[in-house]
C-alpha cells in the first residue's frame, strides 16, 4: 500500500453530506411508493443476491442504514458513514446486537486486515476523486478475508443515466451537480477493481425500465423486473454492479 493514499483518503469532501437529511433516503426507501422508492428497493435486492452466505459484512458509505436494515441480523453488518447525522439515525433506526453503525473519518478503515467477508459499496466511489477511490479499494482489499469479496455499484454513465441524473437535479428534493465527480462506466469501472488486485473481476448493469413503472403500480414494477430481457439490461441498465474477489 502506498503511503501517499493516506494524504488523499484524508481530504475533506467539498459537498457538505450533513446538509442532506439524515431521513431523506431511509424515509423514500420505507415510502413504498413511486420511482424513486421503488429503485432503492429493486437495487437493494439486487445487491442482496449477490451477498449470498455471509458472516461478516462491511457497508461503506451506508447513510441512514438502510441497506444493513434489510439484511438479516444473523450475520454482522457494520455500517461506516463520514456523517455523524446519518449515523445517529442509523443506529437508532437500524442497530440491533449485529447491525452496528460508526461514524469514520476518510481516511484509513479502523479495522484489522481480514475481517470481513464481504464489503458494499453502494453509490459512493461516484463522490470520490480517482486517487481516493484507488485508496479506498486498496483499504477495502485489506481488510476482506483471503476468500472475501467487494460489491461496487455506481451509476452507469453510458446509459441514460446522465439525462436522468439532469432531470433529478432540477426537479427532485436532492442535486447530485456537486456531488457525483468521478463518471463510471463498465470499462472504468473494471479497471478500478483489477488494478486493485481483485481477481474474477465482472461489472453487469442493471436496473433499466422497470422502476418506472412504480408511477402505475408498485407491483407492476417487480412484474417488469422479471421479464425485462437480460441482454437489453445487461447492455442499457442505468446502474452498474461491479465485483471482485480477494483470491481463490
Amino acid at each position: 500500500m502506498t503511503t501517499t493514499g493516506l494524504d488523499v483518503g484524508t481530504r475533506v469532501p467539498t459537498f457538505d453530506y450533513e446538509s442532506i437529511s439524515s431521513s431523506y433516503y431511509d424515509l423514500l426507501f420505507r415510502r413504498g411508493t413511486g420511482i424513486q422508492s421503488k429503485w432503492h428497493h429493486l437495487k437493494f435486492a439486487r445487491i442482496r443476491a449477490e451477498m449470498k452466505y455471509y458472516e461478516t459484512h462491511l457497508d461503506i458509505g451506508c447513510g441512514p442504514g438502510t441497506f444493513i436494515g434489510t439484511l438479516s441480523s444473523d450475520s454482522l453488518s457494520i455500517g461506516l458513514d463520514i456523517t455523524s447525522s446519518q449515523i445517529a439515525y442509523a443506529q437508532c433506526m437500524y442497530g440491533t446486537h449485529n447491525h452496528h453503525f460508526r461514524c469514520v473519518e476518510p481516511g484509513l478503515l479502523p479495522f484489522e486486515q481480514n475481517s470481513f467477508d464481504v464489503v458494499t459499496i453502494i453509490e459512493v466511489v461516484e463522490h470520490l476523486s480517482e486517487d481516493e477511490n484507488n485508496y479506498l479499494m486498496q483499504e477495502v482489499y485489506r481488510v476482506l478475508r483471503r476468500t472475501g469479496f467487494v460489491l461496487v455499484s455506481t451509476p452507469n454513465y453510458a446509459s441514460l443515466w446522465p439525462l436522468i441524473e439532469l432531470v433529478v437535479n432540477k426537479l427532485g428534493e436532492v442535486s447530485y451537480a456537486h456531488q457525483h465527480i468521478t463518471h463510471f462506466n463498465r470499462f472504468r469501472l473494471r479497471k478500478l477493481l483489477k488494478r486493485t488486485g481483485f481477481i474474477n473481476v465482472t461489472v453487469d448493469s442493471y436496473l433499466l425500465a422497470s422502476p418506472f413503472f412504480a408511477f402505475f403500480n408498485w407491483h407492476l414494477s417487480d412484474i417488469v423486473s422479471k421479464l425485462e430481457p437480460k441482454f437489453l439490461v445487461s447492455a442499457l441498465g442505468l446502474l452498474l454492479l461491479g465485483k471482485g474477489k480477494k483470491s481463490e
